[in-house]
């Protein structure tokens, strides 16, 4: 009796000993990765498909961990538009994290970048479609900042009616004054005149 109890005690330890050298040990990110723009590319290619538009590495969920976002294009029947991806490091390799919803835009003629607020501690994505649906007449501009701390994407879109009537209309989710500010003095530069409104986008 007593030695099949120290029978079942090695067995047991046995086991533990073998699901614990199982489990995968932690990985750090290939931080050379990062700095090599090809890489980042190639690793968002793979991850989302050939159709990239826009890479970036940068600190855009911690101020100590860098991660990848990248941008695609999308333009199918019922879908036009941009989306950006939130590539993170996770158990040893690189996977997908999040992705925006479809949002108004196209990467052609834009304006993209990562930049950085002083209140903020990771970076985030700044998107500006510029002229690209702008015409003689008028047309419009969409902008969005994504922050990918807290996956949320803030908006605004300016609409040229006629070229005294400009309006700017801001999505609801925007909670912090400086990113308000921010849509907000950029678009006044071109357009003084520009009527504030503030609703879902």
């Amino acid at each position: 009796m007593l030695s099949n109890k120290i029978l079942i005690g090695l067995l047991l330890v046995v086991f533990f000993i073998v699901i614990g050298g199982c489990k995968k040990s932690y990985e750090p990110p290939p931080h050379n990765l990062f700095e090599n723009e090809q890489l980042v590319l190639k690793t968002a290619k793979d991850l989302v498909g050939e159709n990239i538009s826009f890479t970036s590495a940068g600190f855009f969920e911690t101020d100590t961990v860098k991660s990848i976002v990248a941008g695609a294009e999308v333009s199918e029947k019922n879908e036009w538009g941009i989306k950006f991806y939130l590539i993170s490091w996770m158990e040893g390799e690189f996977k997908i994290k999040y992705q925006t919803g479809l949002l108004n835009g196209s990467f052609v003629q834009c304006l993209v970048n990562k930049i950085k607020f002083s209140n903020y501690d990771n970076e985030l994505i700044y998107y500006n479609s510029k002229n690209y649906f702008l015409g003689n007449a008028g047309g419009d501009v969409y902008s969005h900042v994504i922050d990918l701390k807290k996956l949320k994407v803030y908006s605004a879109h300016l609409a040229v009616i006629s070229e005294g009537r400009v309006s700017l209309d801001l999505s609801q989710n925007i909670d912090d004054p400086m990113i308000k500010n921010f849509f907000v003095s950029y678009f006044r530069r071109d357009y003084p005149n520009l009527r504030l409104v503030e609703r879902a986008l």
